[in-house]
């Protein structure tokens, strides 16, 4: 479909590469960003059994997760959190990397917030190009989305493999291997991790199918380019 213009100002190629370089980047991370909240990890753990895997109570538990998921995100700790103010649930190995999971999430907010204010600046610039706006939205739509397919038919086959596989790519000094006696474990179990997985991908897979309709709709629709 060509699109119609008055004039000849074009907006030059890296800002609508940039916009669908940002969107892809908000489909990619947000879901699976949003899943780091009290609520959903309480009710996970719920359905995982972990109150009883820590001999604890379902009120303990949450508060242990709670304030790991601000060390995790926000505050920057230390893990030491224990059951019932005893010592810290974690050992040294496990808090250790538990940080560096710290650091990757906080990493991954970070270029969360970088896409989001490139993705906002690229929408004011393309406004007068809805078909090319349009195109970049339909670009990054289907390509994470399809991306989040294979990685969910991949996890889904053999989770196991995949969560080493996954590990070994952002951890590679290799700090995340645990004994069938980690708390760790306990607090965060396979099957917990199965589900997460499965939930992330479908929000990305979600979030893709909404980009991909709001662009399929701008590029029916081309605005008109002032000269």
């Amino acid at each position: 479909m060509a699109e119609p213009t008055v004039g000849t100002s074009r907006t030059p190629w890296p800002v609508p590469a940039l916009f669908g370089l940002a969107m892809a980047l908000l489909v990619l991370l947000t879901g699976p960003l949003l899943l780091f909240n009290p609520w959903f990890v309480s009710f996970e753990q719920g359905r995982n059994d972990v109150p009883q895997l820590l001999a604890t109570t379902q009120a303990q538990v949450d508060r242990v997760t709670s304030s790991m998921l601000c060390d995790l995100v926000i505050c920057s700790g230390d893990f030491g959190e224990g059951i019932a103010d005893g010592p810290p649930l974690l050992t040294s190995a496990e808090r250790s990397h538990m940080r560096d999971v710290g650091h990757l999430v906080r990493l991954l907010v970070l270029v969360w917030i970088g896409a989001l204010v490139v993705a906002v600046a690229g929408a004011i610039v393309l406004r007068r190009e809805r078909h090319r706006m349009g195109r970049a939205l339909l670009t990054a739509g289907a390509a994470v989305g399809s991306l989040a397919v294979v990685l969910a038919a991949f996890f889904a086959i053999d989770f196991e493999q995949a969560f080493l596989d996954f590990h070994a790519v952002f951890f590679p000094e290799g700090n995340f291997l645990f004994g069938p006696d980690s708390n760790l474990l306990r607090l965060f179990p396979q099957n917990f991790w199965f589900e997460v997985a499965l939930t992330a991908g479908m929000a990305i897979i979600l979030s893709g199918l909404v980009v991909m309709t709001v662009g399929w709709r701008l590029w029916r629709v081309p605005a008109v380019v002032s000269g």
